[in-house]
């Protein structure tokens, strides 16, 4: 995956996952919309949202090369 599409990733899914979570906070609080980003009633939704995001970002954009072991002998 070159770098222009994983920026679009970047970009796009934590949106879409974002508008999700909104959904999962609308039903945690019995649809009231004013308290969907009171972080005293919907926190643990907050905190499952940023993790998973970073989580996600970090997966995406980690360096998978392998650095060879240099074996020093005396």
């Amino acid at each position: 995956m070159n770098k222009t599409q994983k920026l679009i990733l970047a970009i796009f899914v934590p949106v879409i996952f974002f508008f999700i979570v909104i959904f999962i906070a609308n039903e945690a609080v019995d649809y009231r919309s004013s308290i969907l980003f009171n972080l005293g009633e919907t926190w643990y939704v907050w905190l499952l949202y940023s993790a998973s995001c970073c989580l996600f970002e970090f997966l995406l954009f980690r360096d998978n090369k392998i650095i060879p072991r240099k074996n020093k002998e005396d």
